[in-house]
């Protein structure tokens, strides 16, 4: 009892305090958020529901206080209301809205508002930037867009642009769909990482770990091995090519690919570490090749098209992914390096379609 008593007692003052934080309606909700944590005030208001227990005062407050956070929801509802049922909402590229479609009748209003308000916010801000870029052009005479079709190509280029950078988990999601979309017969030469296994390989505790499970992984029976890396907040992709070949071998040449859309950022400085991994690897499967053998091995660096922002490096990888699947050759030899790797591999037209294409599969 005692226990219990001295529980409301202090109960009781907090909330006397919590009471004088809201009097002044206005500031309410910016006081609290100052004098008490998210968690209290969510224990006061589940402890307030027994207004007997509580003085005219605080009873008055408290109610005060609901009263203005159900306002200001059925304005939020209303707002999200308002541009569902806009023209706007219909001019929202489709990958864009909610996943989760909700029906507004009575009670019921967007699944999601926050995210479909930061997306929507998103559009008109890729919107503006796009015509920006119009508006400057067109300031140009000379380098003036000269029709109309080329104005909405630009546009439309602008607004298809990935709005973020790809995580990890979108990454593995669509390279099942690219996957998809290749014969048996054709993947038979392929095998890819996950996303992940390169960063964690270079975090120590998880180093063993992450070798054991490239042991499960038959690299050395496969053409070609995709390692997709993420260093820096930045994609690119590494591609070991026949590594169960020998080094003399003159008809398959052994190799590494690194494939990166911004040279900027210097991607030869991953040679290092990448040595380090695939001399693991060959640890690892009790393979012959010791550290003289793997520094021999070639290490390319491709020029190969670069992104136009700092968000398309995740799709430009997809899109190295899909290309090398279509035309890589049966027998990869130094003698027809680069091969089809070059600046001119393919246009930005042609990602975007692979951006739509990839939103568009199952």
């Amino acid at each position: 009892m005692g226990s219990s008593s001295h529980g409301s007692s202090l109960l009781n003052r907090m909330l006397a305090c919590y009471a004088d934080c809201i009097e002044s309606i206005p500031q309410a909700n910016t006081q609290c958020s100052e004098r008490y944590p998210i968690y209290l005030k969510k224990k006061l208001r589940s402890a307030s529901m027994n207004t007997s227990k509580l003085s005219d005062t605080q009873v008055v407050s408290v109610k005060q206080e609901r009263k203005i956070n159900l306002g200001w929801r059925n304005k939020k509802t209303k707002v999200l209301k308002d541009v569902m049922e806009s023209d706007f909402w219909s001019n929202v590229p489709q990958r864009l809205r909610t996943k989760r479609k909700s029906k507004f009748n009575g009670k019921e209003a967007l699944s999601t508002p926050k995210v479909v308000l930061s997306k929507s916010k998103e559009t008109i801000s890729r919107s503006n930037k796009a015509l920006s870029t119009l508006k400057e052009a067109l300031s140009r005479p000379n380098k003036a867009l000269s029709t109309p079709k080329e104005v909405l190509s630009t546009l439309k280029e602008a607004l298809s642009r990935p709005k973020e950078k790809l995580n990890s988990g979108d990454f593995d999601i669509y390279l099942k769909k690219i996957w998809k979309i290749f014969s048996g017969d054709r993947l038979r030469h392929f095998t890819c990482f996950d996303s992940l296994w390169f960063s964690l390989y270079r975090a120590a505790p998880s180093k063993d770990k992450v070798l054991t499970w490239i042991k499960k992984e038959p690299i050395f029976s496969k053409s070609y091995v995709f390692v997709p890396i993420v260093c820096w907040g930045h994609w690119s992709l590494l591609i070991l090519c026949h590594f169960g070949e020998s080094l003399e071998s003159t008809t398959k040449s052994r190799c590494m690919l690194l494939l990166d859309s911004l040279e900027m950022t210097n991607p030869r400085r991953l040679e290092p570490e990448i040595r380090r991994f695939v001399l693991d690897i060959y640890k690892t499967e009790d393979r012959p090749e010791a550290k003289h053998l793997v520094s021999q091995i070639p290490f390319l660096v491709p020029k190969v098209p670069q992104q136009r922002d700092g968000n398309e490096c995740g799709f430009f990888i997809l899109y190295f992914i899909n290309l090398f699947l279509e035309h890589a050759p049966d027998n990869f030899s130094m003698e027809g390096y680069p091969y089809f790797m070059k600046k001119d591999w393919f246009s930005f037209e042609d990602l975007d379609r692979f951006y739509e294409r990839l939103d568009s599969l199952n």
